[in-house]
Parts: C-alpha cells; sequence; structure tokens
C-alpha cells in the first residue's frame, strides 16, 4: 500500500483540479448540501421566529432542538439510509444539523430586541407581520447571519462525510474518495489528494464563516 507524502498529495490535487470530473465532483456535492441548507434555513428562519415571539413556541420546540444536536451524526446517516435511500440521506442529514443552529440564532435574536422598540411600533399599528419583517428581523440580522454561516460550514462537512458513508453512486467528492479508494486499494495518493482538495474547501468555508461572525460581533 503506497502512503503519499506531502509533495506527492499535493501534487496529485493539482493534478485532479485540472480535471473536469473534480469540479463535476465539487457542484454534485455543492448542491446537495445546499439543498440540503435551504430548507434548514427557512424552516429554521420561520421556526426561530415565532419562537422568537412566543416563549410557548420555544418550549414546545426545545426537547426536538436539544435531541437534534444530542444524536450522533453517524447514526443518523444510517437511519436516513433505510428512510430516505442512498442518494438523499445526506440531504436529510444537512437539514437536521443545519436546522437547530438557525432556529436557535434566530430565535436568540429575534428574541433579544427592546421591548420599548416592539412597543413604539405596536403604539404605531404594526401587523405582526410588518412587526417582523420591518423591525425584528434587521435588528436580528447580525445573529442570523452568524447562526447561517455556522450552518453552512458545518454542513459542507456533514454532506462530504454522509457521501463517504452511504457510498452514493452519484458524482460527489465523498464519492470521489470512495471510488478513487476502490478503483486502486494500494494507492492512496487519490484518496489523500481528493480529501486535501476537500480540506480546503472547508477551510475557505470556515473562512468566510469567520468574517461573517466578526462582523456580528463587530456590529
Amino acid at each position: 500500500m503506497v502512503f503519499p507524502g506531502p509533495v506527492s498529495t499535493f501534487k496529485h490535487a493539482f493534478y485532479l483540479l485540472g480535471r473536469e470530473y473534480t469540479y463535476r465532483c465539487i457542484l454534485s456535492t455543492s448542491a446537495r448540501m445546499l439543498e440540503g441548507f435551504a430548507f434548514s434555513f427557512v424552516s429554521g428562519l420561520v421556526l426561530g421566529v415565532l419562537a422568537g415571539n412566543f416563549e410557548m413556541i420555544d418550549h414546545l420546540l426545545r426537547p426536538t432542538i436539544t435531541a437534534l444536536r444530542a444524536i450522533p451524526t453517524a447514526s443518523l446517516v444510517y437511519l436516513f439510509i433505510v428512510l430516505a435511500g442512498f442518494r438523499q440521506a445526506p440531504v436529510y442529514l444537512v437539514v437536521l444539523i443545519g436546522f437547530p443552529i438557525i432556529y436557535e440564532g434566530v430565535k436568540t435574536g429575534v428574541g433579544h430586541i427592546p421591548q420599548s422598540i416592539i412597543n413604539a411600533a405596536r403604539l404605531d399599528g404594526a401587523s405582526f407581520l410588518k412587526e417582523n419583517i420591518r423591525i425584528r428581523l434587521p435588528l436580528a440580522f447580525p445573529y442570523i447571519t452568524a447562526a447561517a454561516a455556522s450552518a453552512f460550514s458545518l454542513s459542507f462537512k456533514i454532506e462530504i462525510m454522509a457521501e463517504v458513508i452511504t457510498g452514493a453512486s452519484n458524482a460527489g467528492l465523498g464519492s470521489a474518495i470512495l471510488g478513487a479508494r476502490a478503483s486502486d486499494p494500494t494507492n492512496m495518493v487519490p484518496v489523500f489528494a481528493y480529501s486535501l482538495i476537500a480540506v480546503g474547501l472547508m477551510l475557505l468555508i470556515d473562512r468566510i464563516s469567520s468574517l461573517l461572525k466578526d462582523q456580528r460581533t463587530a456590529n
């Protein structure tokens, strides 16, 4: 079995970056991740706004949110393989991992608006919808941005991990890693090279996430 050194890994990674297949894998992984992230963002935003306005809804959802945070990710992968099949399991996993993060961020941001501002808006005749769209959500935007950035970064990692575990046949970075391993089990150079590309993308996303969080702190 060939275990590559840093030089051979970087060389092969640059070679892979020159192939169209690598970019198809990146796009496929990104598309599935975005599909799950979009659903988690919309559901987390809606329920987070409701929970930020009504404490009763927060109490009702709290056990579910706690359970989603506590369940081991690997066990969820196998559960969704059974329920949704290999192709959709990574998408469902991204939804359930990203949703609690976005929900908590939105709920916290919406709930931290000074009551004096809300009372003034209500005296002006603002409806519930207008109150949230024009006042609560804009003021909570730094919290929402930070939560979305954290969820987005984690979602990309979870997507790749789920692709590796499920062995989905679709093109994807996780599938490419599995394919490279299966094509020649004695040569680990392609496996390490694909992993290096995945790590590079994760670091880039993490950097963007950190910048967005810093922006929230500055605000």
